[in-house]
Order: C-alpha cells, then sequence, then structure tokens
C-alpha cells in the first residue's frame, strides 16, 4: 500500500463515518427511540453519533497529513492547512479543507454545548450540512493519484461516495419532509 492508496482510505473512511454522523443525527433530530422503534433494544445512538463524529474529524484531519510525507509531489504544511496554492487540484483541496474547518467548528461547539446554550449552539450545528456537502464534493471530484485531475468516476471508491452523498441527500430531504412531527406517537386526544 503506498502513501496515495493510505490517503485515499483515510478520506473514504471519513466519508462513511460522515454518512453514519449525519443519518444518526437526523434520527435524533427526529427523536428516533430504538426502544420504542425497531430494533425495540436499548441502543444509546447518541453516543454511538458521538463517537462516529470523533472518528470523522480524527480521519479527516489524517487524510492531507499523510501527504506531508510524499517525495512527489511535495505538499507543504500551508498547502495542507490553506491548500488554495497546493500543488495539484487547489480548489477542490481548499472544499475539502473548508468542509473539515466546518466539521471542527461544528464538533467544539457540541462540546461547548452547555455553555454557549442551546439555540447558538443549534445554529452553528448546522453547518453540519455543508461541511457534508463540501466533503462529497471534494471526495467524487479529486483525482486520488494526483496525476492529470481527471478521476474515474466508476471507480469503487468513487460510487461509494456517490452512494453515501444520494443516501445523505434522500434522507434529509425526508427529514425536511416531516419537519416538526418527528417519529414520536401522536398524543391520544384527553376526553
Amino acid at each position: 500500500m503506498t502513501l496515495l492508496d493510505l490517503s485515499a482510505y483515510l478520506g473514504l473512511g471519513a466519508v462513511g463515518a460522515a454518512t453514519i454522523t449525519l443519518l444518526l443525527g437526523l434520527l435524533i433530530a427526529l427523536r428516533y427511540s430504538p426502544v420504542r422503534n425497531w430494533p425495540h433494544r436499548r441502543i444509546n445512538i447518541f453516543a454511538i453519533h458521538q463517537w462516529t463524529s470523533y472518528a470523522t474529524v480524527v480521519l479527516t484531519l489524517l487524510h492531507p497529513a499523510v501527504l506531508l510525507f510524499l517525495h512527489t509531489p511535495v505538499f507543504r504544511v500551508v498547502d495542507i492547512l490553506w491548500p488554495i496554492h497546493s500543488p495539484l487540484q487547489p480548489k477542490l483541496n481548499f472544499a475539502g479543507a473548508i468542509a473539515l474547518y466546518l466539521l471542527v467548528i461544528v464538533l467544539l461547539t457540541s462540546l461547548l454545548r452547555h455553555p454557549i446554550g442551546r439555540p447558538l449552539w443549534k445554529r452553528l450545528h448546522f453547518l453540519a450540512f455543508p461541511a457534508a456537502a463540501l466533503l462529497f464534493l471534494h471526495s467524487f471530484l479529486t483525482d486520488p493519484n494526483l496525476k492529470d485531475g481527471h478521476p474515474d468516476l466508476l471507480d469503487g471508491g468513487k460510487v461509494f461516495v456517490a452512494g453515501a452523498f444520494l443516501v445523505c441527500l434522500a434522507a434529509s430531504l425526508a427529514r425536511l419532509r416531516i419537519r416538526g412531527k418527528g417519529l414520536r406517537p401522536l398524543a391520544l386526544p384527553k376526553v
């Protein structure tokens, strides 16, 4: 396995973790209960959501860090932190960096949820959606071989990213459709 392969696999891991995190977050927002609904077990989906969030940020941080050890092309630390002048695909890499920065903001504000208050936390937590969009854009359009900038869109990794994007898009649209209702049963009218 080469360093490029490792970087690509870390990126795909970040996409998978981000997808699971987003889906769990949507379930939490709908007040899904795994005791009342399937699988009728006590599962702490909030804790799983937290751990997949941590995994997403760690994998997203490691993904470009591996590029620092490549001999060709040479990436500098500034090319990783602010990739607008990176040696290859600067615009797409910049989209990935912005996605990372938004994910870090979402994670940090979640850790500070009580001190900053729920209204501000909730508004900042919605940054997860543009972060996911930029993450998918970066993941789908970048050339993992760092050659000519033309990725093979039928590559297994690109198909995985496209599938994850479609699942997140469908879940987000379904969430918008049932906004305000949630998944809790309706209360019976009092007589």
